[in-house]
């Protein structure tokens, strides 16, 4: 099984360099955070993350359990509200009790199921090529082998899935191989830049920052407290800071109030 899998993904600039037999990443810090010293950090960040634990608890937000359920849920769920995306994975399944039903029919079956969730032909494309592949390296269309794997094994083989981003890997790595990885979805990214954690412009380029900061056995807990607490509080537009727990750690708090 292993041996299958590749593990020669570029990271870019992103170099893991071993230091007494423990991995240590090096990159560009950007955000306001690390100008504090070492015992500061790490006590906002176990502070933000109890907070928002509290708060929020561990929500699933409708990931199924298994992980090829969860990959194929988080493809459809791209760019869609969270009740669409509930709805249409639930016609999914009913259409399809089983993924090689997916490519034993004509793609216009799939693309018609994906059409109120949006962006049906990329998403049935993604789908089915993904599916081809995952059958083509296990055969049967089951991603259970990848439980056996560590965290850069398990990325490595989905990030060369068709249409699978590395949010989507982490995401399918953290509810379902329970690996400890940090998704970094528009949620995280936004309440992450405005805490002062990182001042990457896009959400794709944070993962390793925001990994360095927040310790393995904290990461779930923040990617899941930080989608409902964008949902509810720190809003895109007009956010509610009078009614959020962690304004007092938030960098955008202080600079605009």
């Amino acid at each position: 099984m292993r041996g299958k899998i590749a593990s020669d993904a570029s990271l870019g600039a992103l170099k893991l360099t071993t230091i007494n037999n423990r991995a240590a990443y090096t990159f560009p810090k950007t955000g306001v955070i690390w100008r504090e010293p070492l015992s500061n950090r790490r006590n906002e960040v176990r502070s933000v993350c109890r907070n928002l634990t509290k708060t929020y608890g561990n929500p699933r937000f409708g990931n199924p359990p298994d992980p090829l359920d969860d990959l194929i849920y988080i493809v459809l769920s791209n760019k869609t509200a969270p009740r669409t995306a509930r709805r249409t994975y639930r016609r999914l399944r009913a259409r399809f009790p089983k993924w090689e039903n997916v490519l034993a029919e004509r793609g216009a079956a799939l693309r018609s199921l994906l059409k109120p969730a949006g962006l049906s032909v990329i998403k049935s494309k993604c789908i089915r090529a993904a599916l081809r592949s995952i059958k083509e390296t296990f055969g049967a269309c089951d991603l259970r082998a990848l439980s056996g794997l560590g965290p850069e094994e398990a990325q490595n083989y989905l990030v060369g899935l068709p249409g699978v981003s590395e949010k989507v890997a982490k995401c399918v790595m953290m509810y379902t191989l329970n690996l400890p990885v940090l998704p970094v979805d528009t949620h995280v990214h936004r309440i992450s830049v405005r805490l002062g954690w990182t001042a990457r412009k896009r959400a794709d380029q944070c993962h390793a920052e925001l990994e360095a900061l927040v310790p393995p056995q904290l990461r779930r807990g923040f990617h899941v407290a930080c989608i409902a607490h964008g949902r509810r509080v720190c809003r895109p537009r007009n956010p509610l800071c009078y009614d959020c727990g962690i304004r007092r750690f938030c960098a955008f708090f202080k600079t605009t109030q």
